[in-house]
């Protein structure tokens, strides 16, 4: 039998809390926005997509 069960799911919210707050912050405070200027010219990217399948 194949599963696919999201990572995220499984992660508790104590550990998955900060990053939502931290992006939050970033795009107020424009740091998101200084960090990734180079992106802004781009029409397109790549960033890669990972899929992990576990047989059970």
């Amino acid at each position: 039998m194949r599963a696919g069960i999201s990572l995220l799911a499984q992660t508790g919210d104590d550990d998955i809390a900060p990053g939502p707050a931290r992006l939050a912050d970033d795009l107020t405070s424009g740091r998101r926005h200084t960090r990734h200027t180079g992106l802004l010219a781009l029409d397109a990217v790549d960033m890669g997509y990972r899929l992990l399948v576990a047989d059970l």
